[in-house]
């Protein structure tokens, strides 16, 4: 789905490496690049994806079904700072916010820290204007959440969180993190009546794709929430899920009664 952005990871990272040297002491954020990324594009091994109670697991990304990916090129993205998003954003069928309603947003440093259950039925909370997402071309479009510091601080780039809503219930999803630099992010995925089905770990980021599946099978996947602190900041890209977005017309009572579960 995307090119080796290796040689292209590697002059951002001699350039990042340059502004700092060159950086005034006492220079606040002076890594102007956001989602510098390590350049790395190889699976983690599994020890470095730990479920809280293994009602969600890790799985091979290529195993999740990929008919309808969610690549963010239908939103107008761009260059640094990218574009600003003040509102849900919908792309390839998914919706996206800072996070769910019923949750309470603080801070950890320039980090988004979101907690709490949120309420059902599971729906969409949006950030303050400037703090919600970016769409940013990294290589090809891909979605950042907005931390506290706002648009177009380059610095908030990366550093918020990112709420991904999915009209119909999954059993396995998949995405790429990009832009990882050795820091850890923390994916909480939810039913659709709000309650927590696993919090994730995944620590040692680097550009790669992630997969993750309810071991038996069962279809309760409603949201998935990721906070980062990693220290250049992350994106999303290249999502897949296994259950395809079906018409309203094709919707049957038992879809409507699975969503409620």
């Amino acid at each position: 789905m995307r090119y080796d952005q290796t040689p292209l990871r590697f002059l951002a990272s001699f350039a990042a490496v340059l502004a700092l040297t060159c950086a005034r002491p006492g220079t606040a954020h002076a890594d102007r690049l956001p989602l510098l990324g390590s350049g790395a594009t190889v699976p983690l091994p599994a020890g470095n994806i730990i479920p809280s109670n293994h009602l969600i697991v890790p799985v091979d990304p290529d195993s999740v079904p990929c008919s309808q990916p969610v690549t963010f090129n239908d939103l107008v993205g761009g260059e640094n700072p990218g574009t600003d998003y003040d509102g849900i954003v919908q792309s390839g069928g998914l919706s996206f916010a800072e996070r769910f309603v019923g949750q309470t947003l603080g801070y950890n440093g320039d980090f988004d820290a979101v907690s709490g259950i949120p309420t059902s039925p599971l729906s969409l909370q949006v950030g303050a204007p400037g703090q919600n997402l970016d769409v940013f071309a990294y290589t090809t479009n891909v979605l950042a959440g907005l931390g506290n510091l706002g648009f177009p601080d380059l610095d908030a780039i990366g550093e918020g969180a990112i709420a991904m809503y999915f009209p119909i219930l999954q059993s396995r999803v998949s995405f790429e993190i990009v832009g990882g630099n050795g820091g850890s992010a923390t994916l909480g995925f939810y039913r659709a009546n709000g309650s927590l089905i696993d919090n994730v770990v995944v620590t040692g980021l680097v550009d790669s794709r992630y997969g993750f599946a309810t071991p038996d099978g069962s279809r309760s996947i409603a949201g998935i929430l990721i906070q980062s602190t990693d220290p250049s900041g992350i994106g999303v890209d290249n999502i897949c899920h296994d259950g395809g977005l079906v018409s309203s017309r094709a919707v049957t009572w038992s879809d409507i009664k699975r969503l409620y579960r």
